[in-house]
């Protein structure tokens, strides 16, 4: 159902069963959209000097970010029938995801998450994104917030 592309380019050793959990929750997110055909994602480990120059160039924020997405097509969720009609492809590339280790941990901290579950909802937060998710008004930050939870178990 997934196929994912990691690159670790941070310092921090991630461990298989970090992998595995953020798999799993990159999965459950595919799922819960009901995404019935195998995708792929590019992944990638980040230090946050990497991910302050990505912030800069693409968002125009000179700053540090947890984790920047960068879907392969827009608004996938509301045209997926005709984005993997006109890609018979697999699996079919959704995009990137780009997450700085360095933040995650310390919001994992702040939050009084494991890093393991911090990454998890960095996970599904992205993937979110690059079905064409946004929070960037308050009614799409409701529903962003409520399928996350629902992914993630936090009801």
């Amino acid at each position: 159902m997934l196929v994912v592309a990691y690159d670790n380019r941070s310092e921090f050793e991630i461990a298989n069963p970090i992998l595995e959990e953020i798999e799993d929750a990159m999965v459950r997110t595919l799922l819960h959209q009901e995404i019935e055909v195998e995708c792929e994602v590019s992944f990638s480990f980040v230090s946050a000097a990497e991910i302050k120059d990505l912030n800069k160039e693409y968002r125009d924020k000179d700053m540090v970010t947890d984790v920047l997405s960068f879907p392969m097509y827009e608004d996938f969720i509301r045209n997926r029938e005709t984005i993997i009609k006109e890609n018979p492809f697999l699996p079919l590339l959704l995009g990137d995801i780009v997450i700085c280790i360095e933040q995650a941990e310390t919001q994992a901290k702040e939050y009084g998450n494991t890093l393991t579950r911090e990454l998890s909802y960095l996970s599904v937060h992205s993937v979110l994104h690059l079905l064409g998710y946004d929070h960037m008004e308050d009614d799409e930050k409701s529903q962003m917030r409520r399928i996350e939870k629902e992914i993630m178990g936090d009801e």
